[in-house]
C-alpha cells in the first residue's frame, strides 16, 4: 500500500505519523518533572507548569522555552504538543462514534429502503438544514464545555456524511450476482448486510475518514477559540490563538507555532486522505 501512494501522500503521510507519535508520547515528550509519574520527559516543562516567581510571561523562544511562554508563564511548546494529543484523541473518537452511527444508519436505509429509508433521509435532511456551527454553540452555552457534551454535540451532525455514503453504496450493491446469491442460499439479513455489503462499502468511509477528522479538529479549535470548546484548564489550538488574537503585538510565538502546528496537522490528514482515495480509485489519478 505504501509504494503505491503518491510522493504527496508518502509525505503527509510521514508528517501525520510524527503528530500521532507526539499525541501517543505527549507525557514522555512535556511531562511536567514535578510530577513522580512523570518518566523522563524531554523538556523539563508540562503544559500547566508555570511558576510566577521564575517563569517569564510572554517571553521570546529561546533554548530553555523553544516556542516560548503565554501570558502567565507556560512553556507553548509543552501546549502545543499536549493540545496535538487532547485534539487528535478526541476527534477520533467522535470519528469512531460517528462511523459507527452512520454506517448503521445507512446499511439500514439502504438495504430495506422504501418507507424506513424516505423517513430516514428526511431526518437527515432536517439535520443537514440546521446551522450547526451555531446549533453546537447554543447547546454549548445551555449545558456548559465539558468533554460529555462536547462530544455529543460533535457527532450530532458528523455521522450524516457515513450514513450517505454507505446508503448509496448499499443500493449500488444490493442487486448485485453475489447478494442475489446469498439470497437464494438463505442467507440471514444480518449475514448479507455484515458479511456481504458493508465490507464492500468501506471504501469511500475509508477515504472520508482524514477529511472528516481535519474538519472535526478545525470546528473543536473553533470553539475553544470562542471558550466553548474543551475546558479552560486544558491545553488546546484554540485557547492558544485566543492568547494570540490578544497578545500578538507583543507575542507573534503564539500565533505561528501553534496555528502552524494546526495548519501541518490538518493539511497532513487532508493530503494523505486524497492520495489515499486516489490510490484505491486509479481513474481519479489519470
Amino acid at each position: 500500500m505504501w509504494r503505491r501512494l503518491s510522493w504527496v501522500g508518502r509525505v503527509s503521510g510521514i508528517l501525520l505519523a510524527l503528530f500521532v507519535f507526539m499525541a501517543l508520547f505527549a507525557p514522555w515528550i512535556a511531562g511536567d518533572s514535578k510530577n513522580p509519574e512523570d518518566w523522563l520527559p524531554l523538556i523539563k516543562f508540562g503544559p500547566e507548569s508555570a511558576d510566577i516567581f521564575t517563569s517569564p510571561f510572554l517571553a521570546a523562544p529561546d533554548s530553555a522555552h523553544l516556542f516560548g511562554t503565554d501570558y502567565i508563564g507556560r512553556d507553548v511548546f509543552a501546549r502545543v504538543v499536549h493540545a496535538t494529543k487532547n485534539s487528535l484523541l478526541f476527534s477520533v473518537a467522535v470519528m469512531i462514534a460517528s462511523v459507527i452511527i452512520g454506517t448503521l444508519v445507512g446499511a439500514v436505509m439502504g438495504f430495506f429502503a422504501g418507507r424506513l429509508d424516505m423517513i430516514l433521509s428526511r431526518i437527515i435532511e432536517v439535520i443537514s438544514n440546521f446551522p450547526i456551527f451555531l446549533l453546537q454553540l447554543t447547546f454549548l452555552a445551555i449545558f456548559g464545555s465539558n468533554y460529555f457534551i462536547l462530544f455529543f454535540v460533535m457527532i450530532f451532525s458528523n455521522w450524516i456524511s457515513y450514513a450517505r455514503y454507505t446508503r448509496a453504496e448499499f443500493f449500488r450493491l444490493r442487486n448485485l450476482e453475489f447478494v442475489q446469491a446469498a439470497r437464494v442460499l438463505g442467507s440471514s439479513r444480518s449475514r448479507i448486510i455484515f458479511r456481504h455489503l458493508l465490507p464492500n462499502s468501506l471504501t469511500p468511509i475509508l477515504v472520508l475518514i482524514p477529511f472528516d477528522l481535519a474538519s472535526t479538529i478545525i470546528g473543536l479549535g473553533g470553539l475553544s477559540f470562542l471558550g466553548f470548546g474543551e475546558p479552560i484548564h486544558v491545553a488546546s489550538f484554540g485557547e492558544l490563538l485566543n492568547q494570540a488574537r490578544e497578545h500578538f503585538q507583543r507575542a507573534w510565538w503564539l500565533a505561528v507555532f501553534p496555528g502552524g502546528a494546526l495548519f501541518l496537522l490538518t493539511l497532513s490528514l487532508a493530503l494523505f486522505g486524497a492520495a489515499v482515495r486516489d490510490m484505491l480509485d486509479p481513474r481519479l489519478g489519470k
